[in-house]
């Protein structure tokens, strides 16, 4: 296990290794655990979930949106699910055993809150308060309909910790990595989110941003990426996911930019590259240059215990140009 700067790593996690890590973030029950459920492909497991629920004593919440790819169709490669509510809810139901996850959660007794459910139901928390919340800490954000957003149950526990427990996922341009801070995009409703991509992308950036600010105003937010059982690549010219099996990586950190940006170098990547990491830089701070660049001299591999998908040997990885996108300052 390693601290290189603000960021604690451990490059073949077990349960034992997996609890040190999140003890080490002191974290203060009760918990707000945002898992990263996107996609029935590749997803934060039932295995990591009790892992992190028995580390924080079982005094926690978990939340997350609905999602349109969280469907046995899309297990199948056979399309994405419908948006009809009640299909969600047939597909949530069908997740939740197929997973697992269902299962962990009775074991310790913890409540899944969904996002989506509490804003079609209107428990949510006044458009007022949560603005007023943001202005206290951060400059107003550009998508206004944000601020309605936020049950009335996250805004009781304001103060609270809140966990980002977000997966490995390589993507094409132009946002190449989904870590810790793009997991919060997850908070918004859905359960489709075109509007806040927009055209090409060209606003997801600040809606990342923005969602972030609305959550980083109510809550102290720590940070967890892991690739401890599964990570994720997508091939740039198929758009065909490829789950990479047992990397064993595990990174958190009480810094959540730190941490995106210190992971997304181990990837090869420049952190300055990644448009939302730029933009949250840009609004919250940066991160610090010289533990991006420790980390790098390390000589840690997040695949390193699957030779098949190191370096340029694989695929996707070679597609991407991964490690030909590290510039020179941080090497």
């Amino acid at each position: 296990m390693h601290r290189i700067g603000n960021v604690i790593v451990e490059e073949s996690a077990d349960r034992e290794s997996f609890i040190e890590i999140i003890r080490k973030l002191n974290l203060k029950p009760p918990v707000i655990i945002k898992p990263n459920w996107g996609f029935s492909v590749c997803f934060t497991e039932a295995t990591i979930l009790d892992w992190l629920l028995s580390a924080i004593g079982g005094n926690a919440i978990i939340v997350e949106s609905y999602g349109w790819a969280r469907t046995e169709d899309a297990l199948k490669s056979e399309g994405w699910g419908s948006i009809e509510p009640e299909d969600l809810r047939d597909s949530d139901r069908w997740f939740l055993k197929y997973s697992g996850i269902g299962e962990i959660l009775k074991k310790h007794g913890v409540e899944f809150l969904n996002i989506t459910e509490e804003n079609w139901g209107g428990r949510t928390a006044t458009p007022e308060q949560i603005k007023d919340e943001v202005a206290r800490k951060h400059p107003p954000i550009e998508r206004q309909d944000f601020y309605g957003f936020v049950p009335e149950r996250l805004y009781e526990m304001r103060g609270s910790d809140l966990l980002s427990l977000a997966k490995v996922r390589v993507l094409e341009a132009p946002m190449y990595v989904s870590l810790a801070v793009k997991n919060f995009f997850g908070m918004i409703p859905g359960p489709t989110r075109g509007i806040y991509h927009g055209e090409k992308h060209s606003k997801l950036n600040q809606s990342i941003v923005d969602v972030y600010k609305v959550y980083d105003s109510l809550f102290n937010i720590r940070g967890v990426v892991e690739a401890v059982l599964t990570a994720s690549l997508r091939d740039p010219e198929t758009l065909k996911w490829d789950t990479i099996e047992n990397p064993g990586f595990l990174s958190g950190s009480n810094d959540l930019l730190e941490l995106d940006a210190f992971v997304t170098a181990l990837l090869g990547m420049d952190p300055h590259s990644v448009g939302y990491l730029r933009a949250a830089a840009e609004t919250l701070g940066g991160w610090s240059e010289e533990s991006v660049a420790h980390g790098l001299e390390s000589g840690i591999e997040i695949f390193a215990r699957n030779s098949a998908y190191s370096g340029d040997e694989h695929p996707a990885l070679r597609k991407l140009l991964l490690k030909k996108r590290v510039p020179n300052h941080l090497m």
